[in-house]
Parts: C-alpha cells; sequence; structure tokens
C-alpha cells in the first residue's frame, strides 16, 4: 500500500463515521441502527445452504451476516454515537442453538444471552423450522461517548460455529422491536382489506384521551392489605375490589417493567399474576432459589404498585420441576414432574416451605418491604394445576417410594374410619394387589376408577371403596391447603390472601364439586378456562404452546356455542372467587369477542377477578407464533372499555338462579354433581383421557350461567350461610332454544347464538359483538349500530361515569380481526405463519346516537388525539383504521 493510501484510508474512515453521525441525527438522533451485513471486516463464512435461502423481504435491509464454519466467526462495524449518555444494545440474530458474544472498541468480550429473545420469525423460504430464524435479544445499556466506536460479534455456536446478525441498534430512548421496521416508520404493509397495526412507543403523555390509570389507587394497598369478607374482595378501606387483570412474569429489566406496568395501568389493569418458579434447580442444593429471578419479583412489585396495580405471586407449578436425587425423596420418580408430592410428602413440603419463606421474607430493596408484609402482594397461590384428582395420579407419575408412603396413610386413615385395616377390607369386599392390613398400608387405585366411567363398571364392593379412596384424597388435599395457608399467614405472617388451586378433575361431573371443596381451606376459590377451536401439529405436541407451518386448526366463536364459554363459574356460597387464567387461544379470527363476553358475564356473575394469559415485555407482540397473544389489538387493545365496564359497575349483578345445598356425605357418595363449567381448551387438558359425564349432566342447563348466578352451599363447612336455601329459578323466560336466544336476568345482556350475536344493554356501556353484517341496524337504548363487517365488536361506554343518555364524554372501542401480515391457511393447514406488522381487517360501521350535538375524535392506539371522525346529525362513521373514537356533547 503506498504511503499517500495508508494516510487516506484513516482520513476515509472519519469521514465516514461523520456520514454516519449526520445521518442519525437526520433520521432519530435517539437510535443508531446498523445492519448486520455492512461489516467494516468480517472473516466470518456464509452458511452454503441456508444463507440465501431465506425470505429476503423480512430482513431489515435485504441482506444478513451469517456464519457456518470450523473456527468462530467475527464482524466489525463502525458505529457513530451522536451524543453522549446512556444507550442500549439490541441485536436482531439467530437465536436458535446459538452462542453470540459482542465487544465494544478494545474492550473484552461479553456473552449475549440468546434465551431471552422476543419477535422470532422463522424466514425460511420453505418455512421448514431449522436454523432459518431471527428473534430481537435485548443486550443491555452501557454509557457512551459521542463520536466513533467499533463494535464486534463473534458467532461461537457448538454447532459449526452457526450465527446470523441481521443488523443491531444502539437505543437512547425506549426501543420497541417489530420485525425489520425502524423505530418512527411505518412500512404500512397489509394484505388487501387490512391495514397495518405499528404504532410507536407509549411515551404516557398527560393528553391521552383514553387512558384508565385514574382508576387505580394512587399506590396499590396505599389503604392496606386486601381483605375476604363473604363473597367479596375489599381494599384495605373497606371498598369493595374487582380485578381486572393479567398473567405474565417479571420483565429481565427495569426498563422494560415500567414501560409494562404504565401500559397496563392505562389499559385498566390492576392485577398481575407474577407466574413462574423461583426455585433455582441448576445446583446440588433443591431448597435454593434464584436471586436474580427474586430481584425481578421484587422490581416488578414495586413497578406495578406504583401504577396501583396488585400483584398475585404464583411460585410452583410442577411442570417447571424434574426430581432429582438431591431432592432427597426416597422412591421418587427421578426426572419426571413433581405432581401431587406437594399434597402428602413431607420432604416436599419442606422444601417448598423453604422456597416460601425466602421468597416472602426477604426485604424488598425498592419498597423496604417483603413480600409478605407489602399490602400490594394481594394474593399468594399455594401451587398451580395439580391435583390427586386429576389424570396423573398414579404410582408411575409419583414413584413407588411417595406412591407406597400415600398408601400407608390410606390405611392409617381407613383404619381409623373402619377401626382396623381388616374391617376396612370386610367392610369393602374388594381387595389390591398392594393391600397389606397387617403392615398397615392399604392400596390406591388409578385416576379412572375415581371417574363415573370407572365408578359405573366397578363391583358394589369396590365403589365402596371408591368413594372412601375419594373422601380420603379430598380430605387430605384440603388439611394439607389448611395447613399451608397457616403455615404462610401466621408464620410468615403474609398479610393478602391465599388460594389454594385452581385446577381440573379427571371428571368434573363425578369429582369437581369435591376438588372445589378442598379450595375452602384458603381464602378465595380460583380456577383456569381457555377457549378454541381445535388446533393439533404432526404428533411432536408443538401446538400446545406454539402457532407454526403444517399445524391445523379451525375459527371458533363462542358465540354460535354458549356451552363451550370459558367463564362459567359454578361459585361455593360465602367465598370470593377469581378465574387466574383465561384465553381465547390464537389462532383463531374471533378473539375479539373475548374481553366483551367476559368482562359481561363476571359482572352478571359476581365473580372478583379475570386474569388474562399472557403479557411480554410490554410490547405488541408481533412474531405469531404464540397460543396466548395477549399482546395484540384484538385483546389489550380491547382492555379499555371491558375493563371499564367491568370494574365500574356498570352492570347489574345477576341473582342467584340455581343454589344447591350439598352435605360433606352427600357428596362423597357422588351425590349433588351434574353441574358443569363448560369446556377447557388448556394445552394440558387437549389429550388427556376423556371420562363419559353425559348422564351426570341432563338435569343441568348449562345456560343457567347467562341468566344469572349459580352457587353451592356446603352446609357444614365454616364460612357457609347458615339461613341458605335451595334455589330452582324457572329459566323458560330467559331461555329460548327455539329462537336460540338467552336474556340474563338483569335484562341488560342478551345473547342469540342462532344468529352468533351478543348485546349489551345498560345505562353506561352498550355493545354489540358477533356477525353484525347479517344483523342489520342493532338498536340499544342509547346507541344504534350497523356494520357491513362479517364479525366485529363495538362497544359504547361512558367515559365521565354519566349515563350514555346524558354523558359528555364516550368512549366507542371498535375491532374486526387480527392476524400477521403474510398470514395464510388453506383448507385450516398453516401455510405460513406471517410477520411484522400486526394486520387489523378494515372496519365498516356506524354509531347514531339517540341524543344529538356530539363530535368525535379519533385516537391512535395509545388513545391520543389523531384528528376528527365523521359526523352526519347524530351518526359517527367509524374510521376503518383505528380502534377509538372519543365523542364529545
Amino acid at each position: 500500500m503506498s504511503a499517500i493510501a495508508q494516510l487516506a484510508r484513516p482520513l476515509l474512515r472519519l469521514l465516514a463515521v461523520a456520514c454516519l453521525i449526520a445521518h442519525a441525527g437526520a433520521a432519530d438522533p435517539g437510535v443508531v441502527w446498523v445492519e448486520g451485513e455492512s461489516a467494516v471486516s468480517s472473516d466470518c463464512t456464509p452458511n452454503p445452504w441456508y444463507s440465501e435461502a431465506v425470505q429476503k423481504g423480512m430482513l431489515s435491509g435485504g441482506g444478513w451476516l451469517t456464519n457456518w464454519s470450523e473456527r468462530d466467526g467475527t464482524a466489525s462495524y463502525d458505529v457513530a454515537i451522536p451524543a453522549a449518555g446512556d444507550w442500549t444494545l439490541w441485536v436482531r440474530a439467530n437465536p436458535v442453538a446459538s452462542k453470540l458474544a459482542w465487544r465494544l472498541d478494545a474492550g473484552a468480550w461479553a456473552e449475549i444471552d440468546t434465551s431471552k429473545a422476543s419477535d422470532q420469525v422463522n424466514l425460511a423460504n420453505d418455512s421448514r423450522p431449522d436454523l432459518r430464524f431471527l428473534a430481537w435479544i435485548k443486550v443491555g445499556s452501557l454509557a457512551l461517548g459521542a463520536g466513533a466506536h467499533q463494535a464486534a460479534f463473534r458467532f461461537h455456536s457448538d454447532n459449526h460455529h452457526h450465527g446470523a446478525l441481521d443488523c443491531f441498534v444502539f437505543a437512547s430512548k425506549p426501543f420497541a422491536p417489530s420485525g425489520k421496521a425502524k423505530p418512527g416508520v411505518r412500512g404500512g404493509e397489509a394484505d388487501q382489506g387490512w391495514w397495518a397495526f405499528e404504532p410507536a412507543m407509549d411515551d404516557f403523555g398527560a393528553n391521552a384521551l383514553v387512558d384508565l390509570r385514574p382508576l387505580n389507587e394512587k399506590e396499590a394497598g396505599i389503604s392496606g392489605p386486601v381483605t375476604a369478607t363473604g363473597e367479596l374482595i375489599l381494599r384495605g378501606d373497606g371498598q369493595p375490589l374487582r380485578f381486572w387483570a393479567v398473567n405474565g412474569g417479571p420483565c429481565q429489566d427495569h426498563e422494560g417493567q415500567d414501560y409494562l406496568a404504565g401500559r397496563l395501568a392505562k389499559c385498566g389493569v390492576n392485577l398481575m399474576r407474577l407466574h413462574g418458579g423461583l426455585f433455582e434447580r441448576a445446583g446440588s442444593d433443591p431448597a435454593a432459589i434464584s436471586a436474580a429471578h427474586l430481584e425481578r419479583i421484587h422490581y416488578a412489585v414495586a413497578s406495578l404498585k406504583k401504577q396501583g396495580i396488585y400483584t398475585h405471586l404464583s411460585t410452583y407449578f410442577p411442570l417447571w420441576l424434574q426430581l432429582k436425587p438431591s431432592d432427597g425423596i426416597d422412591g421418587a420418580a427421578l426426572g419426571k414432574n413433581s405432581f401431587c408430592l406437594l399434597f402428602f410428602e413431607p420432604r416436599f413440603q419442606e422444601l417448598y416451605k423453604s422456597w416460601a419463606k425466602q421468597v416472602l421474607l426477604a426485604k424488598n430493596p425498592y419498597t423496604g418491604l417483603t413480600l409478605a408484609a407489602d399490602p400490594a402482594v394481594a394474593f399468594w397461590e399455594i401451587q398451580n394445576e395439580d391435583s390427586l384428582l386429576f389424570w396423573t395420579f398414579g404410582e408411575a407419575s409419583l414413584g413407588p417410594g411417595p406412591f407406597a408412603r400415600l398408601e400407608q396413610r390410606f390405611g392409617a386413615w381407613a383404619a381409623k374410619r373402619y377401626g382396623s385395616d381388616a374391617q376396612a377390607l370386610a367392610a369393602w369386599g374388594e381387595k389390591h394387589a398392594h393391600d397389606d392390613a397387617a403392615g398397615g398400608r392399604l392400596g390406591l387405585f388409578g385416576a379412572w376408577d375415581m371417574t363415573g366411567d370407572g365408578y359405573r363398571h366397578a363391583t358394589a364392593g369396590k365403589q365402596r371403596r371408591i368413594a372412601d379412596q375419594v373422601r380420603f384424597i379430598a380430605e387430605l388435599q384440603h388439611d394439607f391447603y389448611a395447613s399451608m395457608r397457616a403455615y404462610l399467614v401466621q408464620e410468615l405472617g403474609f398479610k393478602g390472601l391465599v388460594s389454594a388451586s385452581n385446577w381440573t378433575t379427571a371428571d368434573n361431573a363425578q369429582l369437581g364439586g369435591i376438588e372445589r371443596w378442598s379450595y375452602t381451606a384458603a381464602d378465595v376459590i380460583d380456577k383456569h378456562n381457555y377457549f378454541g377451536g381445535e388446533h393439533k401439529d404432526g404428533g411432536d405436541g408443538t401446538a400446545g404452546y406454539s402457532v407454526r407451518v403444517g399445524h391445523t386448526y379451525t375459527d371458533k366463536t363462542a358465540l354460535t356455542d354458549p356451552a363451550s364459554a370459558p367463564f362459567q363459574y359454578l361459585q361455593i356460597a360465602g367465598r370470593p372467587h377469581i378465574h387466574s387464567e383465561i384465553a381465547w387461544n390464537k389462532p383463531n379470527r374471533f378473539v375479539g369477542e373475548g374481553d366483551l363476553l367476559t368482562a359481561s358475564y363476571a359482572a352478571l356473575q359476581g365473580v372478583n377477578g379475570y386474569v388474562w394469559f399472557a403479557t411480554g415485555n410490554g410490547n405488541w407482540l408481533n412474531d405469531g407464533g404464540g397460543n396466548w397473544t395477549l399482546m395484540m389489538p384484538g385483546e389489550l387493545g380491547q382492555f379499555p372499555a371491558a375493563a371499564l365496564q367491568y370494574r365500574r359497575g356498570d352492570l347489574k349483578p345477576g341473582p342467584v338462579v340455581l343454589r344447591q345445598l350439598v352435605t360433606a356425605d352427600e357428596m362423597f357418595a357422588f351425590k349433588g354433581s351434574g353441574f358443569i363449567e363448560g369446556a377447557n381448551a388448556d394445552f394440558r387438558t387437549v389429550d388427556a383421557p376423556k371420562a363419559s359425564d353425559a348422564g351426570q349432566t341432563s338435569a343441568f342447563d348449562p345456560f343457567t350461567y347467562y341468566v344469572g348466578r349459580a352457587e353451592r352451599v356446603y352446609t357444614d363447612i365454616s364460612g357457609a350461610p347458615k339461613e341458605a336455601k335451595p334455589v330452582a329459578t324457572d329459566l323458560a323466560p330467559f331461555i329460548d332454544r327455539t329462537a336460540k336466544r338467552i336474556a340474563s336476568a338483569t335484562g341488560e345482556l342478551v345473547w342469540n347464538y342462532g344468529l352468533g350475536l351478543f348485546t349489551v344493554d345498560s345505562p353506561r356501556s352498550q355493545a354489540v359483538s358477533g356477525f353484525l353484517a347479517k344483523a342489520g341496524a342493532i338498536h340499544l337504548g342509547e346507541v344504534t349500530i350497523s356494520s357491513d363487517n362479517e364479525y366485529a365488536t363495538i362497544q359504547v361506554i361512558s367515559l365521565d361515569g354519566e349515563p350514555l343518555a346524558k354523558s359528555r364524554r364516550m368512549l366507542i372501542q371498535a375491532f374486526s380481526e387480527e392476524k400477521m401480515y403474510g398470514f395464510r391457511a388453506s383448507n385450516g393447514r398453516i401455510e405460513d405463519v406471517g410477520r411484522a406488522p400486526i394486520n387489523v381487517r378494515d372496519l365498516v360501521a356506524r354509531v347514531t346516537f339517540a341524543a344529538g350535538g356530539i363530535s368525535a375524535t379519533v385516537c391512535d392506539e395509545h388513545g391520543y388525539k389523531r384528528g376528527p371522525a365523521p359526523v352526519e346529525g347524530n351518526t359517527v362513521t367509524l374510521p376503518r383504521a383505528a380502534l377509538y373514537v372519543v365523542v364529545t356533547r
């Protein structure tokens, strides 16, 4: 190289950096975006087969950098930082079995945790799920000086050092990944008849026209811990609480957690269920918990608290834990999940208490309080989705050691009941291979034998034995919950409410009431239910938690099938009730109905809280690959009106239309069953064996829940209403099967399942959901709604608390359908899951008000003023591409 060339090279680099700074400042001074293929130096070897076999339109610059070789691949980039300050690094890279490190300038190499990926997409041009994936990964924040820097990346995966980099970003302001889109740039990619939903991040300005943060307390728990009185949950000042809530884990960083908390409060959320295990299973100490995860929980509780959002702690689920020799449980099913052990295995109960003690008694550095003492922590959930009455009950699942010890306890229980084990066997007239009366052990039959099918096929003697087995199991569960609640409240000083569990049984017609009875040892009754159509994979189980090419599915609406809806809730008199997991599963074009239906019938039935599954990091979910995509316009985007209607009490509570009184003896004799609560599309129940319960439900109308409240009174438990009488309301005036119509006893809700149409007509909230074009103009008390959309949901609600007839500020919330851009399916088989941006179907609809003098303002996706909506006389024409319109008088 000549001397002149040697002098010119650094000068050219300085000029290039100056150009980069100028460009960054012109585009967005808070974001520096660098393409992966623009490295100034690289020794990467492109993958010989997949580097070009991708959908290049999904890459930010139309290209990417890949490596596939027998050595590490490295690449260096010139980066121009326009201003000194704190900057956050994000990379869009391959997250699949990859190892990626980076360094800045002459610093040390630092590993990037590729498991913390979001916004993941499959780039493969043949849609095969191999290595051709990209996802955004938040690396972390660092202080940077203004001017020229050099960033380098190293690919060093175990599999041929593979890796790929599409781009990376330094951001000095909040950054929300959205595929290849740059911040502030709307690509507008939408299929015909749809619009691109790609909002910027919310800056939480004071000028939002749609903002429900004032619904929450200034600080969660500011007046004291929540309490339960009868069927009510109360704030510290005695005001009744209803929870419109979400599930999720704590965010990985403080900035993301604060953003999530702010968004949730603005949308009407006042409770978050922090759902995830805190135990540390990587080491040899089974009692250890993750200090890093506890820190995130601590910060999340503090962040949510500032936004007036209470916390529900769910920290134990058997699917999160596989048993190891170091757990010290003799004869355990090593390598399997810890199903059922918490109810009876002393060693496992010791471990659980240790985890709970560490979590609840560690001082939160962000509040100065322990979680046990913090009034913002409203609930502790003893355990998630486990039961001795589910299909997981059996020796193979529990392990021979624990199962033998449980059978010893059954022997002791039977001896106490009958005088001796020999007398118990004589009374039953039915033996089991494990019976050892002299040794005090009596065998337990499996889950099927406890179902209605198993019971009906049993001999009279076996039926007597099964009835006693079920009683033993139920009492064991109940007593465990009672003792664990006492430990949490009396020994650890937990100030909130304790819920027992939320699960189902192997046969709810036979065992559901018994399972629910065992929960009465805690403060609040809980359950789970999901809704969705059929969703299948090729046998690999991936449909249970993801949406992928090759899966088959069916769209399903509850509006034409009320019996399958997930919010039917048979309640226990004298106890408050929550529903800590609910979702309209994807893929499904009919998700827009979920919020309104749930908010309406939760109010009618008097349920104290519904918790939607599941949040992410506060940003819209753009990858299209999940089953429970709450962070979408059809779910979170529909929260404001639904949350306001439910939490403010806009609908009248329904009367008790069915009440059953049951004693313990009747219950354990399998009398008093026959109630059903709708289908559950939870991924754990889809492939479970089925129990035939048709003969048990003939006397019960499943539409009862849509007329009013249905409840059971266990007459011999603490807290049961003393003067309760059986109720069996004549439902004929409310349920017309010929017309396929159900009306609530309050007169405010009508479900026409023949048309697939649901209406709300109350003084402050009026709404329609379903097949609107077919229905024509829908006349409600103060508004008439009409739409050319085949399917949509439109709600009109008072924002100032006045009836719509007098209200001066009202919200029209409207939604049709959603999908990812490019989503494609043929005959129910997914051919392309799509990619960012989210697409929303164009809306064609009108709302006519009975009273005039109105004007209307279109709002953006975060509730800020966008511009006027057309008003002609008393009619507002809704924009095709908006969720919210605010109407004023």
